[in-house]
């Protein structure tokens, strides 16, 4: 029989692991979501379609949910796990969640006539969320870590692009602002190759 301590131990692995699979479970439903539609874009037999702004923007989601479930190696090292911690760790998998079912809704065949309309439809919706996600993950380096990481001057500078791209209803200046997005992802992908952010 186990003592308590080695009982409240196990709790503690346990309460992680269970938090790790909310958090992965939830990332791979949104995953699955983007690449059921990306497969549908690309398969030129069926009738989906979206501008290209959109489905740039679906890539670069697709990279922020890999990005993001990389950083589930932090959930395992937490040791001790309340409900409130635990509700704050899912919080982001889930607005990037929403935040993907807004940016995968289907024009409908009215809406296919001019697709970069309906992605201005859309944008400010999806773009409201992802900024969300980004506060998301400033939030828990306060909470969970203690203080900002240098990968977070990146998150800070792709919610203040998503708060603006949110307000903007010009196709040129969204155009920019996924470039600029794709700079951004590509700088923190290079900068999390070379080790200098976690």
């Amino acid at each position: 029989m186990l003592t308590p301590a080695k009982e409240y131990l196990m709790d503690i692995e346990l309460n992680t692991l269970l938090v790790a699979m909310m958090f992965v479970t939830i990332l791979c439903m949104g995953i699955g979501n983007i690449l059921m539609v990306l497969a549908d874009l690309f398969n030129h037999a069926t009738t989906s379609r979206r501008a290209g702004i959109h489905a740039g923007w679906m890539v670069l989601l697709l990279i922020v949910h890999f990005n993001l479930f990389w950083h589930t190696k932090a959930i395992l090292e937490v040791e001790d796990w309340g409900f409130g911690d635990f509700l704050l760790a899912i919080a982001g998998p889930i607005l990037l969640f929403f935040a993907s079912s807004v940016l995968l809704t289907s024009p409908s065949e009215v809406e296919q006539a001019d697709l970069k309309a309906f992605w201005l439809k859309i944008a400010r919706r999806f773009f409201l969320m992802f900024a969300a996600v980004q506060a998301w993950i400033l939030v828990v380096d306060i909470a969970m870590v203690g203080q900002f990481s240098s990968g977070d001057v990146l998150n800070l500078a792709l919610g203040v692009l998503a708060l603006f791209l949110a307000t903007s209803r010009s196709l040129k200046v969204h155009l920019v602002g996924l470039c600029v997005a794709w700079g951004i992802g590509m700088i923190s992908a290079a900068m999390r190759t070379m080790g200098l952010v976690t």
